[in-house]
């Protein structure tokens, strides 16, 4: 028998701060059943704000889903909207006073610092999990169409799930290209599948890229059995290129100036086409050409106008197949 729903908000962390405060890290869990625990994470760079409005919109479909059909959520979910708090609140990538990326400090220590500590009580409540999604957004020099990043060790495991996750692209990486202290690789290595999403521009929402990998994350919670097999979830409807090291390439400014885009982000390019121009804000001349080396996707587009040599610009992805 399902256990009673209910929709709770939960302090999963708290440390002492300097003047007589208390920092609280908070999460929302709803209950239904016994069945698979799934959870997303996000807020774990500060300047990232995608995530935050994903929770949202998640939390706005579990409450509906619980008012109107009880007993439809056979098993439990777990939000993690604000993990870097003090980062949120000061946009600030890294986790203040420590300078840090969170994301770099991961398994993390009970006894260490307090970037570790938060790290270590993360990793201690998402551990068991059927699934979790950690959500990024790109920094604030990049827009990023919607994507899964997975590391080759684990690609056996996870790119399943993530064909079925409603974005656009799906970005192997060589086990070279992964850092070992996310919190994504962290979970992969113990035994719990995280996958890792990203999309957007940083400091910014997208509602349109949320809306899209919300329908991702409630049709693979649904294949998980988290859901009663009734359940009606948004249409998936998104078929997942595939790219990795061999046909990625990456653009990078050959000189400083002020980068100006000429092609759409998210299209389809040829080998020799300028996707933009680097210009002088001083003279009338035009620095630098950027064209695309290859007959691919325009998936990265620097948003940001302002380079200095070796900005990057733009990823193309070659093309391999055909684009669904």
């Amino acid at each position: 028998m399902s256990a009673p729903q209910s929709m709770k908000i939960e302090t999963f962390f708290t440390i002492e701060m300097p003047y007589r405060e208390r920092m609280d890290i908070r999460r929302t869990v709803f209950t239904g059943g016994d069945g698979p625990r799934v959870a997303v994470t996000a807020g774990i760079h500060g300047d990232e704000l995608e995530g935050l409005y994903v929770c949202h919109r998640l939390a706005v479909w579990l409450d509906e889903l619980q008012r109107t059909s009880p007993g439809a959520l056979r098993g439990s979910v777990e939000l993690y909207p604000a993990i870097n708090t003090l980062g949120l609140d000061t946009l600030t990538r890294g986790l203040p006073v420590f300078d840090t990326d969170l994301n770099r400090a991961f398994p993390g220590s009970p006894g260490g610092p307090l970037p570790e500590r938060l790290a270590a009580a993360l990793m201690t409540e998402l551990s068991g999990a059927a699934l979790v999604v950690d959500i990024h957004a790109s920094n604030i020099y990049l827009r990023e169409i919607p994507q899964v990043r997975i590391n080759q060790e684990f690609d056996d495991l996870l790119v399943p799930i993530a064909q079925r996750m409603n974005l656009d692209l799906i970005w192997l990486h060589g086990a070279a290209t992964v850092l070992e202290t996310t919190v994504a690789h962290s979970l992969n290595s113990c035994g719990t599948p995280c996958l890792v999403a990203e999309m957007g521009v940083g400091m910014r929402i997208t509602p349109e890229y949320c809306d899209q990998l919300v329908a991702g994350i409630l049709t693979v919670w649904k294949d998980l059995g988290a859901f009663a097999p009734d359940v009606v979830v948004p249409v998936v409807d998104h078929a997942p290129l595939i790219a990795d090291d061999s046909n990625v390439h990456y653009l990078n400014a050959q000189t400083s100036g002020m980068f100006i885009p000429a092609a759409a982000h998210w299209t389809d390019v040829r080998c020799g086409e300028i996707l933009g121009t680097i210009v002088s804000p001083f003279r009338s001349e035009i620095l630098s050409e950027v064209r695309s080396p290859v007959d691919g996707v325009l998936f990265t587009l620097r948003e940001y106008p302002l380079v200095y040599e070796g900005s990057l610009m733009a990823r193309v992805m070659a093309r391999k197949g055909g684009r669904s």
